[in-house]
């Protein structure tokens, strides 16, 4: 390092450094301010398309984490007591059933297709008899 301060290469009258490319630091954060708007424009005009999708993205995403705080059959708040059924409403502890609010879902036939999926029918091998 020099033992003599720069000046400013804007004129400003204030004292520079090398790190900050021979600028004062109020010439250089404007500097940075500059570039990083001229960056930010090049950004935009190459991806016009794309903040358009991640925007609707943005939109579908708010309207599916909203969930009902209410029971489906009697209106009454359950908050976060709810139990949600298979059929994709909540209900209270009163309707939680599947009886209890004619449930449209076939619990039968699913518990079949999981056990055999989990529970695969295995043969041995044949053994011949001396």
């Amino acid at each position: 390092m020099t033992g003599e301060p720069s000046l400013c290469i804007n004129g400003c009258g204030f004292f520079s450094t090398p790190q900050t490319k021979n600028l004062c630091s109020k010439c250089y954060n404007s500097f940075l301010k500059d570039e990083s708007a001229r960056y930010m424009d090049t950004i935009r005009d190459h991806t016009k398309t794309a903040t358009v999708v991640e925007k609707f993205e943005e939109v579908v995403v708010v309207v599916k984490n909203k969930k009902r705080s209410r029971c489906n059959a009697c209106n009454k708040k359950v908050g976060l007591l709810g139990f949600e059924c298979r059929c994709g409403h909540v209900f209270c502890g009163s309707h939680r059933h599947p009886e209890e609010h004619s449930c449209l879902s076939d619990y039968k036939s699913a518990a079949i297709t999981e056990l055999t999926i989990q529970n695969p029918v295995i043969k041995p091998d044949k053994l011949y008899r001396i």
